[in-house]
């Protein structure tokens, strides 16, 4: 079981920050920042991280990680950004139920994990800090000006009586869902804008005490609906998590988000599932939300060429498949490359944007291109109640053939692309 986390201290103040010239700043300390700004520390880059919040801090997530994310996260491990990753305890996720309509079965679905996100993401902040990247918390992006010779951004700082601006060579923004870069020019302002999808659900995810309801460790359960769906699982220091997608109306004119997952989990599951004491927990439970989920964004902010996202401000796909923080540390190992390039000799300057640009959108295509198509069909599936009860069918008297078609829909092993 993983130790309470701790704090993770600014290494450096905003005043410090703005007299640095800095080669990459990093914005947003999730999986895809803060893997990013590690292994472009290690290239020997002057990297800045900075995000709104200290760390650790709530987050919507499943906290599921797929076996690209446990790879993802043993590759990282094995460098000397490693060390802090080496008390991490992931629990193993090794079965998934799927309930639809009362009825259940269950899949194997060997190789993930289980962690929370107050434990990874501090934990991927110091593997930052241990190779030399600075970490500045509790500072707020309030505009980004793409100058051709480099990007400047204007930052707040609640310690601080005045905006501070910082000035790099690249800026990776990896501002989750609802984080729009903030360009100062009126002409670049559109191109920071995702394109969300018209059916895109909303996410909704809280944190319920373990004697809630009586899920084994390792074993995931998913309850589908009409309405969307929402997973339940035990996080590695006991507590359940429970994350879910829903579409908007479930949720409008006024109702309760708590009641709508109580009511979508009822309808799946059985009332004998929602038990009156995981109700309560649930209705007196912290329930967060996302802005829309689909939406899509160009791997390039503004006309500079200098802005890159990563991670899901890079464009974000229905979670069913739990496959988003593996998707977050591809990104951001895959940015850090195209950035600093193996070739690139230690101290000399970076590339220029268009080759930048150039190298992380193919590196990008190929390693996760079709793996968010493969999530996007399994979305639309799940829209459909008759597929969703033929699969629920299949899974309960064929599970060898359920197991079977699991790569299918999780993707496969561990191996990095």
């Amino acid at each position: 079981m993983n130790s309470p986390p701790q704090s993770v201290a600014a290494t450096l103040s905003d005043a410090e920050a703005e007299r640095e010239r800095w080669e990459v700043i990093v914005v947003g300390g999730g999986p895809a920042g803060a893997s990013c700004a590690a292994r472009l520390a290690m290239r020997g880059i002057r990297t800045l991280l900075v995000d709104r919040q200290p760390m650790p801090r709530a987050k919507v997530c499943g906290c599921c990680l797929s076996r690209l994310a446990v790879g993802e996260l043993a590759d990282l491990a094995a460098t000397p950004a490693g060390t802090s990753l080496g008390d991490l305890r992931i629990a193993a996720l090794v079965s998934v139920q799927l309930l639809h309509q009362g009825r259940a079965a269950s899949v194997s679905l060997p190789g993930g994990g289980v962690i929370s996100r107050e434990a990874l993401d501090p934990a991927l902040v110091r593997s930052g800090i241990t190779v030399g990247a600075h970490w500045l918390p509790e500072s707020r992006v309030t505009a980004v000006d793409d100058a051709p010779a480099g990007v400047t951004l204007a930052i707040h700082h609640p310690g601080s009586p005045a905006q501070r601006v910082l000035v790099a060579d690249y800026v990776v923004w990896a501002a989750g869902l609802g984080g729009l870069v903030p360009l100062s020019r009126g002409s670049s302002r559109e191109a920071a804008r995702g394109d969300v999808s018209r059916q895109s659900r909303i996410g909704f995810g809280a944190i319920v005490p373990s004697e809630a309801l009586g899920i084994p460790a390792g074993h995931l359960m998913m309850g589908v609906g009409a309405e969307g769906y929402g997973g339940i699982v035990r996080l590695e220091d006991g507590r359940l998590d429970l994350a879910a997608a829903l579409d908007p109306v479930s949720v409008s004119r006024g109702i309760d988000p708590a009641r709508a997952l109580i009511a979508l989990l009822t309808r799946a599951a059985g009332p004998a599932f929602v038990t009156p004491s995981f109700q309560a927990a649930l209705l007196s439970a912290v329930v967060r939300a996302t802005p829309p989920l689909t939406r899509r964004a160009g791997l390039v902010a503004g006309s500079g060429g200098r802005i890159l996202r990563v991670g899901d401000a890079a464009g974000y796909v229905e979670p069913f498949t739990g496959e988003g923080i593996g998707w977050a540390l591809a990104g951001g190992r895959l940015l850090a490359a195209a950035i600093a390039p193996g070739d690139r000799l230690v101290g000399g300057p970076l590339p220029d944007p268009a080759t930048v640009a150039a190298a992380y959108a193919a590196a990008y295509r190929r390693v996760l291109g079709s793996r968010h198509r493969r999530c996007q069909r399994v979305a639309g599936l799940l829209r459909r109640p008759a597929a969703v009860a033929t699969a629920v069918g299949v899974a309960r008297f064929a599970p060898w053939l359920a197991s079977r078609a699991i790569p299918a829909v999780v993707g496969t092993g561990a191996t990095l692309p």
